[in-house]
């Protein structure tokens, strides 16, 4: 769905759930501007129980001039289309309201089937959502000043001060916004209250340490999820404490905010593996958030509470995981199998074609970002699911030959570089070439039979995670650049050598 299927509806009123956050009034204030500029008879609206009274969320409706109205279920049916922002029709947190016609926004998982929805669980934020929808659409958001600021406050407070993004959009679009810094600072100050402050003493109080793994974890009274980024933020800082979880309870569970100091436990990977099965979870290399199911705990784990649950999930994924420097890995080579890459269709991109040498660049893709400097030596290969990593020239000279065939990478998600610290964003479909492997294109493979953590010779502050069933892999003439390949993408791209190839080398079997 483009919002501009909706323009039809003469009529639009803009639903947030009840007890409205900023994402909430961001995303609803964005969709007001776009349909209200269309010429549509357009209104924001909340329900519930209780009108808004946070202190954060009355400053942002004066400064933005957002048009939010309380609206009481007995005025009666919504005439027109009704669009809810943020949340789902029909769902627990939204009042129900009977209308001529329903359209869904969100960023939640999904639950309800529509004609009209878009519904984007993997974005950090439905302000996130918005931005997109409004951009395909040409809207000139830059312009708008206030529209910016909520946007921009709306993904900040929904990821925990944008320590939980996960999703490039949403680094899209905090880097796109143009944003009144004195608004963000007076919204962000005014968003703890005494009570607040008596819940993270006693958070901090009442700590627990599970010293074998430096690991921190943190109970809270129920209280604003952003508290808990506060509480975490604060217990990182104990010498003890390398990694630092803290929770509370929520309607329907519990919240949890990751911190991490270490490189080797990223917050994001590791809320992932404490949340799979119960909840969900991401964020960003040290600071991540996540949510877990009561009723998924109690289904799953009868009988264990949520504090013992934590402990013993994080006692397992310490446990689940080995560590490996590719710098001075040794391995038995006689478990490497010899494999060449198919006659596949890649991409590859020479940054100095575009870029200054030395020019510090970040790498933006769906597996994340990748902090590189431009010094010549290396080209970005691009491969069948927009997977981008870098190999020196030498080696793809070696290994590839240029092509005429078109490459077409299959991605949601369409990989950038950013230039730091101007910020200039490249696409970098424009500036791709296709080539093909050579002949002489193989490398050392071996599957994986459980999870490691591979720091490369390329980047060893950031690990590359593998699991069971995917495959460490080097170079045959390069023993110490071990990379990672997801298994479903090695199983395309990859086929084993011919065995007349296989020959002896020192250290194990070279088959290459």
């Amino acid at each position: 769905m483009k919002l501009s299927d909706l323009e039809k509806y003469k009529k639009i009123t803009i639903q947030c759930h009840d007890n409205p956050d900023p994402d909430a009034l961001a995303s609803a204030f964005g969709l007001y501007k776009y349909f209200a500029r269309k010429g549509c008879e357009t209104r924001m609206i909340y329900s519930g129980q209780y009108r808004i009274r946070k202190s954060n969320l009355l400053l942002m409706i004066k400064e933005l001039g957002i048009p939010i109205e309380y609206y009481d279920r007995s005025d009666g049916r919504i005439e027109g289309l009704l669009l809810t922002a943020d949340c789902q029709y029909g769902q627990g947190n939204v009042a129900k309201l009977d209308a001529d016609a329903v359209a869904v926004i969100d960023h939640h998982n999904g639950t309800i089937e529509l004609d009209h929805s878009v519904i984007r669980p993997e974005l950090g934020s439905c302000a996130t959502l918005v931005w997109k929808l409004m951009t395909d659409e040409g809207f000139d958001i830059l312009s708008d000043r206030p529209l910016c600021t909520a946007l921009y406050y709306g993904l900040m407070t929904d990821t925990g001060g944008f320590s939980e993004i996960s999703h490039p959009l949403d680094r899209d679009m905090r880097d796109f916004l143009i944003v009144n810094e004195t608004q963000i600072r007076l919204f962000t100050n005014s968003n703890i209250s005494l009570e607040e402050m008596r819940i993270t003493g006693e958070a901090l109080a009442g700590y627990t340490c599970i010293q074998s793994y430096s690991c921190g974890i943190l109970m809270a009274d129920e209280c604003d999820p952003n508290i808990l980024g506060i509480i975490s933020d604060m217990a990182l800082q104990v010498a003890e404490f390398n990694v630092v979880i803290a929770y509370g309870h929520i309607s329907g569970g519990y919240k949890l905010s990751v911190r991490s100091c270490t490189k080797e436990v990223l917050a994001d990977e590791f809320v992932r593996f404490i949340t799979d099965a119960v909840g969900s979870g991401g964020g960003h290399d040290f600071k991540a958030g996540g949510f877990i199911s009561e009723d998924k705990l109690k289904s799953r784990f009868p009988g264990l509470d949520i504090h013992d649950f934590l402990d013993a999930r994080i006692k397992e994924y310490y446990e689940s995981f080995t560590i490996i420097f590719a710098s001075d890995y040794k391995p038995d080579l006689n478990r490497f199998g010899r494999y060449t890459k198919n006659k596949l269709t890649l991409g590859y991109i020479d940054p100095l074609s575009f870029l200054e040498k030395n020019a510090r660049i970040k790498v933006r893709t769906l597996e994340g970002d990748t902090d590189l400097v431009v010094d010549g030596e290396f080209y970005l290969m691009v491969g069948i699911l927009g997977e981008v990593y870098p190999i020196t020239k030498e080696r793809f000279e070696a290994g590839y030959v240029a092509t005429d065939m078109p490459f077409n990478a299959n991605t949601e998600y369409v990989p950038r570089i950013y230039t730091e610290p101007e910020g200039k964003v490249y696409d970098l479909m424009g500036h791709i070439e296709s080539c093909s492997p050579s002949d002489a294109s193989s490398i050392l493979a071996m599957p994986l039979d459980r999870n490691i953590k591979l720091f490369s010779k390329w980047y060893d502050e950031k690990y590359m995670k593998g699991s069971a069933g995917d495959y460490i892999a080097c170079p045959v003439d390069d023993t110490q650049d071990f990379y990672i390949i997801r298994g479903d993408i090695f199983g395309m791209t990859y086929s084993p050598a011919a065995r007349e190839n296989i020959r002896e080398v020192s250290g194990g079997t070279d088959r290459t």
